[in-house]
């Protein structure tokens, strides 16, 4: 095995680990339960430092997956045999215990080399810190980085990992789970790979490209970070640089998602908030287009990311909040409503929209082109928008859609007076009302909204009643009212159900649960008022800050306990009416 004669480093151009389940999976099915020789394929390096008396370190093109899972596989055989020594000498086992000591520390060898001098050589060096304090060397002084998501990925291998030897032990006693261990360890080691050398870290590069048109299973982002690196710079240190700036950009864009895709499409995205549309698939082509041989214009490409990055990071959040505004600053965040409407278009889940919420954030912080008020009003048009079309109607596919919102973003980069910005959000509030859903199947629609915690519900049926949604819907009504201000904690409030959930049905179409039956209150209110009569409740929400409208007025005069389905019903129509006539209207 290449783990009994060689060093690697994973270079700075190269990928994150994404290895999925299904990939460890058959990792485990074809190399750890092995009937003899698995042949692992090929690797693709070059000698990035010679040594004449020890191993030398070979960075590597085309492999990394392979070797990183198979260390992280050697690590749990390794902390096995050292729970089994741990076991065996409880129970005065010592010949065991001795044993499975020993096997830990031969194991470590494969992880960690020494050379003649006490020099100590990951056998594989990558760019995380918790890949050497927690699998290589879990006695390290721990760092205390924060892990990101390409560090989440080899955490998830190696619990997959756990998992998979402790099942594999089962009930065998300690000597057998010595020997199970050893077997395993040995289908890792015996693994076969054939090394392809190069000589140039140039070569490097352009085989990393090559893989790509080969059919390599290389990612937007992977050829983007690798493209960025070898044309930006081409000094080691300088590149060292870009890939640490693009390193920090990945972690804000990927947060805490282990998705695959999240920085493609956020590349994706950030291209057609300024340029006309490309598809996926011709997005890399257009970027080599864009920078061609010019370090320059790497750089300037890459500041572009960097850019776009510090507002997609909160783009598709439901939890996002306000920023706090810093001198003169023009902060697309500080403002309230525009952090509200971002928050709101994530509990759609719409991202269609993307690339004119970045425009518009960008065009307002860049210059003095976009007035507050003017940033303001494009979102509320975005929202609004969908609220009917997506949220209440689930409308058509998305494909006009996202060219509706390009054809805007690039009208607005390239606006160079205040008149042409007033122009284009002209246009696109005019788009955007000819593509509304018909008055009457929104009205349906809202009138059918519910909230019902304790029924069962359909995949189908849940986005529409989850609690961020229906109470979103609520504090829109006060917010539209000025009752509330802007910028409020969603999940500071309950939706109260005015007549009593204790009376209601088993099924989610009983009134108890209808919109028209709801109301907003902060969480002490809510408390306070329990199973209150409704003359009570009326009168804690008329004072509460919360919307009220006319049809809670009128049930405060009624005298009844509760009010009756009927009542339910006719403050379901009315608030339909103001949510397309004025909450929701663009």
């Amino acid at each position: 095995m290449c783990f009994q004669h060689c060093l690697y480093e994973v270079p700075n151009f190269q990928r994150p680990y994404s290895w999925s389940e299904d990939q460890l999976e058959d990792f485990w099915n074809d190399v750890v339960l092995a009937q003899g020789d698995f042949f692992f394929g090929s690797t693709v390096t070059w000698v990035s430092a010679k040594r004449d008396l020890f191993r030398s370190t070979y960075s590597i093109i085309d492999g990394q997956q392979r070797l990183t899972t198979s260390t992280i596989m050697l690590s749990v055989v390794r902390d096995a045999f050292n729970k089994v020594s741990l076991i065996a000498e409880g129970a005065d086992d010592s010949d065991v215990g001795s044993a499975a000591k020993g096997q830990a520390s031969a194991t470590q060898k494969y992880l960690i080399a020494t050379d003649d001098d006490g020099n100590f050589y990951s056998v594989i060096a990558r760019p995380e810190e918790m890949f050497y304090e927690k699998i290589q060397n879990p006695s390290a002084i721990p760092s205390g980085a924060k892990w990101n998501s390409s560090a989440e990925r080899l955490g998830a291998a190696r619990t997959f990992f756990e998992n998979r030897v402790l099942g594999a032990l089962g009930d065998l006693s300690l000597a057998d789970q010595v020997d199970r261990l050893k077997s395993i360890r040995a289908n890792v080691l015996k693994a076969r790979v054939i090394q392809v050398e190069l000589t140039s870290e140039e070569d490097g590069f352009l085989i990393f490209e090559t893989l790509n048109t080969r059919g390599a299973d290389l990612r937007i982002s992977d050829l983007v970070k690798n493209l960025l690196i070898r044309g930006g710079a081409t000094t080691a240190p300088d590149r060292e640089a870009i890939a640490a700036r693009w390193n920090r950009l990945v972690d804000r864009v990927q947060l805490e998602s282990l998705k695959p895709d999240v920085v493609d499409r956020f590349i994706w995205q950030s291209w057609n908030s300024r340029r006309a549309a490309v598809k996926e698939p011709e997005l890399f082509k257009e970027i080599s287009r864009l920078v061609k041989e010019d370090a320059a214009k790497h750089l300037d490409y890459l500041a572009e990311l960097e850019t776009d990055s510090l507002t997609y990071q909160w783009l598709e959040n439901e939890d996002v909040q306000t920023r706090l505004k810093k001198g003169a600053d023009r902060n697309a965040f500080a403002v309230r409503k525009f952090a509200d409407s971002v928050r709101a278009l994530a509990i759609f889940n719409v991202s269609v929209a993307n690339s004119t919420v970045l425009a518009i954030a960008r065009k307002y912080q860049e210059s003095s082109l976009v007035k507050e008020s003017q940033l303001i009003e494009v979102m509320r048009l975005v929202e609004n928008f969908h609220f009917q079309f997506t949220a209440l109607t689930n409308s058509g596919s998305t494909g006009g859609t996202r060219a509706r919102y390009n054809r805007f973003a690039v009208r607005l980069e390239a606006a160079n007076s205040r008149a042409e910005v007033s122009e284009a959000i002209a246009d696109l509030k005019v788009k955007l009302v000819a593509s509304l859903p018909s008055r009457e199947l929104a009205l349906k629609a809202f009138q059918e909204l519910f909230y019902a915690p304790s029924v069962k519900l359909t995949q189908a049926q849940k986005p529409r009643a989850r609690k961020i949604f229906i109470a979103y819907v609520l504090m829109a009504f006060a917010k539209a009212e000025a009752s509330i201000p802007a910028g409020q904690d969603l999940a500071s409030w309950s939706i109260e159900h005015i007549k009593p959930q204790s009376t209601a049905g088993d099924s989610y179409k009983d009134p108890v649960y209808s919109i028209g039956n709801l109301t907003l209150l902060t969480d002490a209110l809510n408390s306070s008022l329990g199973a209150a009569p409704l003359s009570k409740k009326v009168e804690a929400l008329r004072k509460g800050k919360a919307y009220f409208d006319p049809e809670l007025e009128s049930w405060a005069h009624g005298g009844a306990v509760a009010p009756s389905d009927a009542q339910i019903k006719k403050r379901a129509e009315r608030l339909a009416l103001e949510a397309l006539d004025r909450v929701w209207s663009l």
